[in-house]
């Protein structure tokens, strides 16, 4: 404290009393001392050291450095001289008398047992049948206010109200928006004869201590009582402290540039940095909060708010950094990434998000989340792009007359079955049928054929593809892309192209859609199960096929003693390999997708054959995916594994042999079951999927292009098939629980 003036000492007591420079050093130092007194201020609250904990271990490549106890005088004096402007009051720190609690755990979207509402435009809610022990709550934001928190800090001091030009409408705007779907849900309660819990006559509604929340309130209210008959009229608004804004302290009313400038100023680095430390969530305002304080008050309050109006409809009127911190709380990522994501909340987002207590824990039951900078502009691009797919479209209804069908890429079971069923329902739709013999490889060559009756009898049950496939890579050049043109453009006159295969293949389609404008449709097949969304023909034959041979495998395992090794396909993903090795109940599983293959073969594939080896009638048998990365080979998979495996088995005591004693010894075998997956007889499952999906593309085709053209159909159960534009194929992500429940253990 040395050169700092008595004034200025008396200035950072006041400001310790005031917890009011609680930036990230402090924080740390609370954390480090494991004094009882952290940064929120509350004596005693220990309860969210662990959240602190956590985020100051993700904030090492974030450290301020320059933060220091003479920049914080500076700054703070600098702001001690302003004087308070219009509307601006300086009142004592407010103290919550909120108990602390842990930060739940969002829940998932509750589905079973839940009244799901289509709103359109990709928005849903899903709804219990009654509110018992459950409390639904509509939080809403003020609009535009007259002075702007873009430009200022508002904050909690300021008695802030709508601008009369801008902000009024769009609390109206809101009003409207949340009685029309007041007013849907309440038609489907009355259709499905359930109570209408969610009469706006019934609901409690809440306001901050703001003008503006009130405002906002008396225009929703008006749109929401004009649908009743009655004309009935609402409960008033009551206040509650865990709806106020953050509070700025001696920054409030000051423009952020000018404060991002003094603070550059006080600590002697440029503004970019200052504008760092002032964003960072622990950075407390002199003489106000920090966001970490207002998002534990926010979570905490909306947590008692539900506990206390059980039963009820909760409208919530308040301001943008509590939707913010709802935000981010029921963001499924942990507190830093979805701070990080949504850092700025942006005018431009949704004005309404629903919410759900029950059971003691808060949870989103609506989409209507606001959508971060990114999201926005990924729904930007989906939209943009999607509008150019439409726009390809010229198939109209009832026009088509022929089809081209193809099988692309490595061979599959139920490829004959879709292939058969193309060709009958086709027919029974009078289009004529040409299949093209090796896939794309056949259209470059020009290997397309019309077919009858005759040619398709017996290809329902039809090993692999009774056409051919191929992989082409020439395929991608654009000049043989011209010339399968030329060779396909005479059956495209009032024709579709029917492509069935796996995400390559798709490609294809996507390629001839976009570039040539091909009415094209693509159709899953790969054993190896690895598209988004659906069930690729052939997995399940695939799988079936594997189990006969793994349990033949486990059989030969318990009763000689030996270690298998079965090595499965999969074009670099594990999905195959981990429907085989869970249904044959495999010891272990080696896939790509593991973080840390050689970690998993020293700790948990030894570890298991040191547990087990030995027990009587046991099997010891490991799937391993065909090119998972390990040291012990540079092409991975079975290779080098089974030696590796062999040589660390003969070092272990219990497998060395006695004087008088013979030891049954250990002995490691590989089996690649390889291409044999691929020919595999096709089972029932993939012999309808493929007929499914074939008469759905005809069908579509024929009655409703606009649904299938530029598409894939996706194969989510029976009964069940969807439209996937191809441009937004995507590959499957693995299954880790699955993964988890194998090994003995669940994921949180």
């Amino acid at each position: 404290m040395r050169g700092v003036g008595d004034r200025g000492q008396k200035m950072l007591l006041s400001l310790i009393r005031q917890r009011s420079i609680q930036c990230i050093h402090l924080a740390e130092d609370v954390l480090q001392s494991g004094i009882s007194h952290p940064p929120c201020g509350q004596a005693g609250c220990l309860i969210h050291r662990d959240e602190l904990t956590r985020y100051r271990l993700e904030s090492t490549v974030d450290r301020l450095e320059f933060v220091t106890v003479e920049g914080l005088l500076a700054y703070g004096e600098m702001l001690a001289r302003r004087t308070a402007g219009e509307g601006i009051t300086l009142p004592p720190i407010p103290t919550s008398s909120v108990d602390r609690v842990p930060r739940a755990q969002l829940t998932p979207q509750l589905v079973e047992d839940r009244i799901v509402l289509d709103l359109g435009e990709d928005r849903f809610w899903l709804l219990p049948r009654d509110l018992t022990g459950r409390t639904l709550l509509f939080t809403m934001r003020h609009g535009i206010s007259r002075m702007e928190s873009s430009t200022y800090r508002v904050g909690r001091r300021i008695a802030n109200v709508l601008d009369p030009e801008r902000g009024v409408p769009k609390a109206d705007a809101v009003g409207a928006a949340l009685a029309r779907m007041l007013g849907v849900v309440g038609q489907q309660l009355d259709f499905l004869h359930i109570h209408n819990y969610l009469d706006p006559r019934t609901f409690v509604h809440l306001v901050s201590q703001s003008p503006n929340t009130r405002q906002l309130y008396e225009r929703v209210i008006v749109a929401l009582m004009q649908a009743q008959a009655d004309h009935a009229e609402a409960l008033p608004p009551a206040c509650d402290p865990a709806l106020d804004s953050q509070d700025f302290g001696w920054v409030t009313g000051l423009e952020k540039k000018v404060e991002a400038e003094e603070a550059a100023k006080a600590f002697g680095v440029d503004v970019p940095t200052a504008k760092r430390l002032i964003k960072h969530p622990l950075y407390s305002y002199p003489g106000g909060h920090s966001f970490f304080d207002v998002y534990v008050d926010i979570v905490d309050g909306f947590r008692r708010l539900g506990q206390f109006h059980q039963g009820k409809a909760v409208c919530v009127y308040s301001h943008s950094s509590t939707l913010r911190a709802l935000m981010i709380y029921l963001d499924p990522r942990p507190f830093r990434e979805a701070f990080t994501e949504f850092g700025e909340y942006k005018e431009g987002q949704d004005n309404v998000v629903l919410l759900a207590y029950e059971q003691g824990l808060l949870s989103g039951y609506s989409t209507a989340v606001g959508l971060s900078a990114r999201e926005r502009a990924v729904r930007e691009t989906w939209v943009k792009v999607e509008r150019e797919r439409r726009d390809r479209i010229t198939l109209q209804p009832r026009q088509i007359k022929r089809i081209v069908a193809l099988v692309s890429g490595g061979d599959f079971a139920g490829a004959g079955a879709a292939l058969k069923e193309l060709r009958v329902t086709g027919n029974r739709f009078g289009l004529e049928v040409h299949f093209v013999r090796h896939g794309f490889l056949g259209l470059a060559n020009n290997w397309i054929k019309a077919v009858t009756e005759q040619d398709t009898r017996g290809m329902g049950s039809h090993a692999s593809s009774p056409i051919g496939s191929s992989r082409f890579e020439d395929f991608k050049d654009e000049q043989v892309q011209q010339a399968t043109m030329r060779h396909l453009r005479p059956y495209m006159e009032d024709g579709a192209l029917v492509v069935i295969g796996g995400d390559g293949s798709l490609r294809g389609a996507r390629a001839l859609y976009e570039a040539f404008g091909v009415q094209a449709v693509g159709i899953p097949g790969s054993i190896d199960n690895n598209i988004a969304g659906t069930t690729s023909l052939g997995f399940h034959s695939a799988v079936s096929l594997a189990n006969q041979s793994i349990e033949s495998l486990k059989a030969t395992s318990s009763a000689m003693g030996s270690v298998f090794f079965v090595e499965i396909m999969g074009a670099g993903s594990g999905h195959l390999a981990l429907a085989c090795a869970y249904q044959a109940r495999a010891e272990g599983l080696l896939v790509n997708e593991h973080p840390d293959p050689d970690a998993y073969i020293d700790d948990f594939i030894l570890g298991t054959l040191k547990r087990t080896f030995g027990v009587p009638n046991k099997s010891h048998l490991f799937v391993v995916a065909e090119q998972t990365p390990h040291r012990h080979h540079p092409d991975g998979g079975v290779q080098g594994l089974v030696e590796y495996v062999a040589s660390t088995l003969a070092t272990w005591p219990q497998f060395q042999a006695r004087p008088g004693e013979y030891r049954l010894a250990p002995t490691t075998k590989a089996t690649i079951l390889g291409h044999t997956l691929r020919g595999a007889p096709p089972t029932p499952e993939d012999k309808t999927i493929g007929q499914d999906l074939a008469y759905e593309a005809i069908r579509r085709l024929v009655k409703e292009p606009e649904r299938v053209v530029g598409c894939m159909l996706a194969y989510r159960g029976p009964g069940t098939i969807e439209a996937i534009p191809l441009h937004a194929v995507a590959p499957k992500q693995f299954d880790w629980e699955i993964f988890a429940r194998m090994h003995g253990s669940e994921l949180p």
